[in-house]
């Protein structure tokens, strides 16, 4: 029962309608609704719940099976593999996916499979991790092609930069020079950065390693290098910050092309 009642209390909040907005909707008297939300009410009619879940868009299945998890209030029938239940996340992941062009799905594609192999494989000697890195390996007409990214894996010392580190890029360009060099391959967070913090950014599909500076309505991504003229932001334009530069990364390896990380922890092994 706590767990039915969770359930609907996280899609009222999510629907965001009131107890009496949500007995309008589902045509249950309010004080029937307020006994079935703090579960006063141990066993609901099966009509009035069935109302509450059309009124709240979540179905019977989710409410009433309390082996599916409260946040995966989603469901989605998957031809051969009968139903899903599906986080808010899972199912904008999803929705993505399905307007990438064949190449951003390739991309993907490759992108998770290496992930997968990296999850449950952490590095068995000393303080070390396995880090995906991304390479640009074309440039457009200002900085780095997003859609031309090399992906492979370093093996890296886990340090308070690496612990921290979603992924690395290998920088190259020097407008953030002297700071960083390129050629320095660099950690990175994933999400916002910080006031005056540096940062990748994708704008218009090509990546920019700067600062982010808004002041009197205007925004622009900011070069450290005076060489390297600031970018402004348009209103039509795509921005987006792939995440914040913690520092380099030192004495990494590369896995070597072709090889999984299974491979590499093998001959690691082998080593010993």
């Amino acid at each position: 029962m706590m767990s039915m009642t969770n359930k609907l209390a996280l899609a009222k909040r999510r629907s965001g309608l009131t107890s009496a907005e949500l007995s309008h909707r589902s045509g249950i008297p309010l004080s029937t609704v307020n006994k079935i939300l703090s579960g006063q009410t141990t066993h609901p009619a099966p009509q009035s719940l069935e109302r509450l879940c059309r009124a709240l868009d979540i179905s019977m299945g989710y409410l009433l099976d309390d082996s599916i998890p409260d946040e995966l209030f989603l469901s989605a029938q998957c031809e051969g593999n009968g139903l899903h239940y599906l986080s808010e996340q899972e199912w904008e992941l999803i929705r993505d996916y399905g307007v990438l062009t064949v190449q951003g799905r390739q991309m993907v594609d490759a992108l998770l499979e290496m992930l997968l192999a990296l999850s449950p494989l952490p590095l068995p000697t000393g303080r070390r991790r396995l880090l995906l890195c991304l390479q640009p390996a074309a440039q457009g007409q200002r900085g780095a092609l997003m859609d031309s990214f090399d992906f492979s894996v370093l093996d890296v010392p886990a340090d308070p930069i690496t612990e921290r580190a979603d992924f690395a890029v290998l920088l190259t360009d020097g407008s953030i020079t002297p700071v960083y060099t390129p050629g320095t391959m660099l950690a990175v967070k994933r999400g916002e950065v910080a006031t005056n913090q540096l940062g990748f950014f994708l704008l218009n599909r090509e990546l920019f390693p700067r600062k982010l500076s808004r002041s009197a309505g205007r925004t622009k991504l900011v070069a450290i290098n005076v060489s390297y003229k600031d970018i402004p932001i348009q209103p039509e334009d795509e921005l987006t910050c792939m995440g914040a530069i913690l520092g380099a990364v030192r004495d990494y390896i590369r896995l070597p092309k072709g090889s999984t990380p299974a491979d590499f922890l093998y001959l690691q092994r082998l080593k010993l």
